[in-house]
């Protein structure tokens, strides 16, 4: 992607051609204005080193791929890509070592936030699928990492059943915003016919 820099109000912005259509658009734009097509940022680091313990990390086998482990605290980093197939339902129900029921820990919180080992940027930090209890660190550009044991977790929480439960609550939330903007429409509906009726009393009135 061509680069250059262009003033706006006297801050410098940087200015990038889209990898699809070449046109031009602003760093900071994931999406191409134009043609719709995705531009992630590349990563900056070759040399992979954990977050947590500044180790560098190891590439390991992992069910047919290869994932990068530290060698000190055995967290893992997993690739956009590679996160997405090792959490899917197509690998997890493939795999008969997991156990056959999940337990769910409490919430870690008091971590702090980490750098992508890619880019540097501070990852985002979600509890993967709202009810799992796992806490995960994602960069939108380039992957997630996952402190020791966490993978076999989510593994383990999908196995169970554990994507159908939250598509279930999503589902429940989702009925329930519906239902309270359903009567807040009504409510509204009901204002305006009010004031419409009181507005026509006001003409009448004044025109006695």
């Amino acid at each position: 992607m061509n680069e250059n820099r262009k003033l706006n109000s006297g801050r410098p912005i940087m200015i990038i051609s889209c990898m699809h259509c070449h046109k031009q658009l602003n760093q900071k734009s994931r999406i191409c204005p134009h043609c719709g097509g995705e531009n992630p940022h590349k990563p900056t680091h070759a040399i992979l080193f954990c977050p947590c313990c500044h180790s560098e990390l190891e590439e390991h086998a992992y069910r047919g791929s290869v994932i990068d482990v530290c060698p000190q605290c055995a967290g893992l980093w997993l690739d956009s890509e590679e996160f997405a197939f090792h959490t899917s339902e197509r690998d997890t129900f493939a795999d008969s070592s997991i156990p056959r029921t999940y337990n769910k820990k409490p919430v870690e919180r008091n971590k702090n936030y980490l750098k992508c080992v890619r880019c540097d940027a501070l990852m985002t930090r979600r509890n993967f699928r709202k009810i799992s209890g796992v806490l995960i660190d994602i960069c939108r550009d380039h992957g997630v990492w996952l402190d020791a044991g966490e993978l076999e977790r989510i593994r383990c929480f999908i196995a169970n059943g554990g994507l159908r439960k939250s598509q279930d609550r999503e589902i429940s939330a989702n009925s329930i915003a519906l239902a309270k903007l359903a009567s807040k429409i009504t409510d509204l509906n009901t204002l305006f016919k009010t004031l419409n009726k009181w507005d026509m009393k006001r003409i009448l009135l004044q025109g006695m």
